[in-house]
């Protein structure tokens, strides 16, 4: 722990040294490393911004790459040390494991997830998509001594869950989670390069035991069989990494921290060839960002999409979602998805929908997005709604469409395979429920109920009327 810890420091005083910013992005936040040029090799555990290797219980790997990325960032960024913590940051991934929402310990959207047929096993799998709505409903992340027990396994909240909120939480926000793929011809590769210098470790994913594994460089080829089936965080490159028996079809290779504790790869770390199947371009689990993390300070979360991001409307670019007040709270923010990169967005807040029109603009924003993901905005000005107020989210975007939950099929997870969805669902299969009346999309004429969207996926029939667009309002409460 004493190397960690010099490690730490060193990197603090080297992300010190770097004074010339390169300017701020499309959303106003500064990268923490300024870029000039690519190296060669570039190694994150030489800055100190990378945390100890674990060792996961279960099938907790997208757990365990989720939090290393979160993790990675806090130390860029500076965060763990503005919020006067020592040391390296641990989260809470068995707090994403058990409270995701998509499992059978806890499905919100319906009645009881535990007897239900449906659902993701608990310890058995998930996917980024699956932590953002976690994120995205402030149920994490979360720091707690109590979840860590000072070994590579941290099991303590494993074998029993922990409860959901506790007053000595310390829970994060992730503003912005951005999904990026290097190309079929590495076109794209230097601007992971770039990402993951200047915002931290990103999560990706692999297909664990296909392909070649020597010298602790992993290839799969782009024609070999096998889904991925392990999340991993990247954390460095080298271009000049190479298979001494020359399985590999070119040089290049990202630096991999596994979940796997040191007894295994290099001290717990990996190669993972730039031309393997799955690492960097897979579209759900390539090369994921997260970044703009801070404390979280809403305690108010309006939404439909308890999900999340489970697809996309690529012929509707205006939506809106109703929301009726719980209380006097003070909406601050409104958060979205990009499915798509280059994306100009316009939200307004709206007082009244009569007629088919909406009414009396309370706040609005308009920006640009310049990359497919998740993104948190805040308002040109805070709205103020009293218990029982109805209010509206009307979101426009330029390109891509519109993201909405519904019940779906979770393809990326270790259990299971697509069935017939008329037949008994024998993979995870996650149900979601929408009602009449709280998203509405603009067809060119009018305003319609997405409640009544006909679906033309025949197999998906049974499961319409599930659907909520991805629009959520944050803020707080107004005492």
């Amino acid at each position: 722990m004493k190397n960690v810890f010099m490690s730490f420091v060193i990197g603090l005083i080297l992300l010190a040294a770097v004074t010339e910013a390169i300017g701020q992005d499309e959303l106003g936040s500064k990268p923490a490393i300024a870029v000039k040029s690519l190296p060669v090799k570039f190694d994150l555990r030489n800055r100190g911004m990378v945390t100890p290797i674990k060792q996961q219980s279960g099938g907790t790997c997208w757990t365990h790459g989720t939090m290393s990325a979160i993790e990675s960032n806090m130390l860029v960024s500076g965060l763990w040390l503005r919020t006067n913590h020592e040391g390296m940051p641990n989260m809470a991934e068995y707090h994403l494991d058990w409270w995701n929402g998509f499992n059978k310990f806890e499905n919100k959207d319906i009645e009881s997830s535990q007897d239900d047929e449906t659902g993701m096993r608990i310890h058995s799998g998930g996917d980024y998509r699956v932590a953002v709505a976690y994120i995205s409903r402030g149920d994490g992340v979360v720091y707690s001594p109590d979840a860590n027990d000072d070994s590579r396994r941290d099991a303590t909240w494993y074998s029993q869950a922990p409860e959901k909120n506790e007053s000595d939480y310390e829970k994060f926000y992730v503003r912005d989670v951005e999904w990026f793929t290097i190309g079929d011809n590495l076109e794209n590769i230097a601007t992971v390069k770039r990402r993951l210098m200047e915002f931290g470790g990103m999560g990706t994913c692999y297909a664990a035991g296909r392909g070649t594994l020597k010298n602790n460089i992993h290839y799969q080829p782009i024609d070999a069989r096998g889904n991925p089936n392990h999340s991993v965080a990247i954390v460095g490159w080298d271009d000049t990494i190479m298979d001494p028996n020359n399985k590999l079809p070119e040089p290049g290779a990202w630096l991999i921290k596994n979940s796997w504790g040191i007894n295994r790869g290099n001290n717990g770390y990996y190669w993972i060839s730039y031309f393997d199947k799955y690492c960097c371009r897979h579209p759900e689990m390539g090369a994921v960002s997260f970044r703009n993390i801070e404390p979280l300070k809403y305690n108010i979360f309006y939404y439909h999409d308890y999900h999340g991001w489970r697809a996309s409307l690529k012929d509707i670019s205006r939506a809106f979602n109703i929301f009726t007040a719980t209380g006097y709270h003070t909406i601050q923010a409104v958060s979205f998805y990009a499915s798509v990169d280059d994306v100009q967005y316009t939200i307004k807040i709206y007082d009244r929908f009569e007629d088919g029109l909406l009414l009396d603009e309370l706040a609005g924003k308009k920006g640009f997005i310049r990359f497919t993901g998740f993104h948190t905005v805040d308002l040109d000005k805070s709205v103020d709604v009293l218990k029982d107020d109805k209010f509206y989210v009307y979101l426009e975007l330029s390109r891509g469409g519109q993201a909405i939950d519904r019940t779906s099929f979770i393809p990326v997870l270790l259990q299971g395979n697509k069935s017939s969805l008329q037949e008994k669902p024998t993979g995870p299969i996650v149900k979601s429920t929408s009602n009449a009346g709280e998203s509405y999309y603009y067809d060119g004429s009018r305003w319609r109920d997405l409640y009544e969207y006909d679906f033309d996926d025949p197999d998906w029939g049974v499961f319409d009327h599930t659907a909520n667009f991805c629009i959520k309002a944050l803020g707080v409460e107004k005492y």
